[in-house]
C-alpha cells in the first residue's frame, strides 16, 4: 500500500499536484489506495515514474507516446529494439524540428537586418510588408 499524498508526491518527483491528477486521468499513474480520511496514496515507486514522464517530456515525447512507453515498459515481451525505434522516431522528429527552427532563424534575420528602425513610419516597415504584403495586382485579380 502507498504511503505518499499527492502533495508529497508532487514535492518529491518536483511537480504540481495538478499535474499528478492530470497524469492520473490519463491513466499514466495510478494512486494505490486512499487513506481513512480519503486521501489518494502513492507508493515510493510513483516518484520514480512521475520522473519517468518528466525525462520523456523533456525528451520530446507526448504525453500519448508516454503512454505507450510505459506500456513497453511493463511489457514481459517488449525489447530493446521496440524502445530503440520510438527513440529514432522521435530523433526524426527532432531533426525535423531543428531544419523548420533554421529556416524560421533564417527568415527572422533576413527580416531584421532589413529593417532599418527608427523614427520610419510603420507603413514603410519590411518586416510589416513581408507580414502583410501591400495589395498587387495579381493577388486583387484573384
Amino acid at each position: 500500500m502507498g504511503n505518499l499524498t499527492i502533495g508529497q508526491l508532487a514535492k518529491e518527483s518536483g511537480v504540481r499536484t495538478d499535474t499528478i491528477r492530470y497524469y492520473e486521468q490519463l491513466g499514466l499513474i495510478h494512486p494505490e489506495g486512499r487513506s481513512e480520511a480519503g486521501y489518494r496514496l502513492y507508493s515510493e515507486d510513483s516518484i520514480r515514474l512521475v520522473q519517468f514522464v518528466r525525462r520523456s517530456k523533456d525528451l520530446g515525447f507526448k504525453l500519448a507516446e508516454i503512454k505507450t512507453l510505459l506500456t513497453l515498459k511493463a511489457s514481459e515481451t517488449a525489447t530493446c529494439q521496440d524502445m530503440l525505434e520510438r527513440t529514432d522516431e522521435k530523433l526524426d522528429e527532432a531533426r525535423q524540428n531543428i531544419k523548420q527552427l533554421n529556416k524560421m532563424h533564417d527568415a527572422l534575420e533576413k527580416l531584421s537586418e532589413a529593417c532599418p528602425g527608427g523614427d520610419m513610419p510603420l507603413s514603410e516597415c519590411p518586416i510589416l510588408d513581408y507580414l502583410y504584403p501591400k495589395q498587387s495586382g495579381a493577388a486583387h485579380e484573384r
